[in-house]
């Protein structure tokens, strides 16, 4: 899942493209409107530029909106296209209108691009990106671990409480993994370090760090914790192999928003969804060698 400074670099390019289609199309004096719909973000509802508005709906910040009413709300609102961040708010989206063209962002090693192209089998304003979020890395990242040789039985995930998407990203990852995730709330290395402490006690065997800056500036400290413990660790950024950690497996939000705001820009370019397409994006794997021989793991994937 974005987080605020993909969304807010989503709007500064989404503003480069459109002084573009103003000079194409001279006529056009309305400013094009954006929804974006998800299950979680934590950005304003409502971005404002010069040249494009940029509405956004999130279930977790609607007291208990449901989806397909939060998608409504976008439509009656008349917005260009809807960006639908996820496949259950590409249903939303889907159920709530036949005409808006839909921008659908999904996660492969979820299953969601499955979903989004039987969804577009059908109709003819749909267009996807497959792209990682932060649950289908956190679940490939225990994929990984099990390929280093970890004998994992039960796995403590690492997360800011605060954070309604990494949240969102844990109940997630629960849903695949069932009960052999732990969820750890921690908002400082203080919290970290009694998650470390208490390993033996909660039985866990490796643990996995959610990517979020809050723990990113504290890197070589989490780090220092998790070889303290001799605990098998996989994070969502680069930073922590770099300082000694174990593994990271991590996305380039950056391409993530160049590629959404390029289709968006498309689409308010009058070319239907189903021509506008753009490859698959895959997570980037990070492995720190030193560190799995010290653990007695696989030195390689």
């Amino acid at each position: 899942m974005m987080d605020r400074r993909a969304f807010l670099g989503t709007v500064a390019l989404a503003a480069l493209g459109a002084p573009r289609l103003a000079e194409a199309r001279p006529a056009i004096v309305r400013v094009p409107r954006v929804g974006v719909l998800g299950e979680a973000n934590p950005i304003p509802w409502m971005v404002r530029t010069p040249v494009v508005d940029i509405e956004c709906r999130w279930s977790a910040d609607a007291r208990g909106e449901p989806l397909p009413a939060l998608a409504s709300q976008l439509v009656a609102l008349d917005v260009d296209v809807i960006v639908a961040l996820g496949a259950a708010s590409a249903r939303a989206a889907r159920e709530s209108t036949a005409k808006v063209p839909i921008v659908v962002v999904a996660d492969a090693s979820l299953g969601e691009d499955a979903v989004v192209a039987r969804l577009a089998s059908s109709v003819r304003n749909i267009t996807s990106l497959t792209a990682p979020s932060e649950a289908g890395m956190a679940w490939q990242r225990l994929r990984l671990l099990r390929r280093l040789g970890v004998p994992l039985g039960r796995v403590g995930v690492v997360f800011d409480p605060d954070n309604r998407a990494t949240s969102a990203a844990v109940e997630r990852l629960s849903e695949h993994a069932g009960d052999d995730v732990v969820a750890c709330p921690a908002r400082n290395p203080e919290d970290v370090e009694r998650v470390c402490l208490l390993r033996g006690h909660d039985r866990m065997d490796a643990l996995l760090v959610l990517a979020d800056t809050l723990f990113t500036v504290h890197a070589r400290r989490i780090v220092e914790l998790t070889a303290e413990a001799a605990l098998p660790t996989a994070y969502g950024a680069r930073r922590f192999v770099d300082a000694g950690g174990l593994m990271a497996v991590y996305g380039d939000t950056g391409e993530i928003i160049r590629r959404t705001a390029t289709i968006v820009r498309r689409i308010l370019a009058d070319e239907t969804p189903a021509a506008v397409s753009s490859p698959p994006l895959q997570p980037h794997v990070a492995l720190n060698t030193a560190t799995a021989r010290r653990l007695g793991l696989e030195a390689r994937l």
